[in-house]
């Protein structure tokens, strides 16, 4: 049966942060997840936040999140993927913010 997961997104000190809504859980840290598994990210900045995949590039996540709100739709988890949010007349970064990683 598939489980569902939260992923908390925070600005700190300028800048943005993902934190798996796990307890125990540190800003950073990738959520470990199951293929099937649900996952949604909660929004708790004062802008709105768009999240692209960047290993592998071209998986769709979910449509921007507004301000002070949870993602639409749910993000149904199929194979590990790394993230970023996208910054504004910014390049892709090298590397992802996040990581949402397929555990056995």
């Amino acid at each position: 049966m598939a489980s569902s997961w939260s992923i908390i997104i925070n600005q700190r000190d300028g800048q943005i942060t993902f934190t798996p809504d796990v307890a125990g859980a540190r800003t950073g840290q990738p959520l470990g997840a199951n293929s099937s598994d649900n996952v949604t990210w909660n929004n708790r900045t004062n802008q709105e936040i768009t999240l692209q995949s960047i290993q592998p590039e071209g998986v769709f996540l979910c449509d921007p999140i507004p301000a002070g709100n949870v993602s639409n739709p749910i993000f149904n988890v199929k194979a590990t993927v790394g993230y970023y949010w996208v910054r504004r007349n910014a390049p892709t970064p090298a590397q992802p913010d996040a990581w949402i990683v397929v555990v056995t």
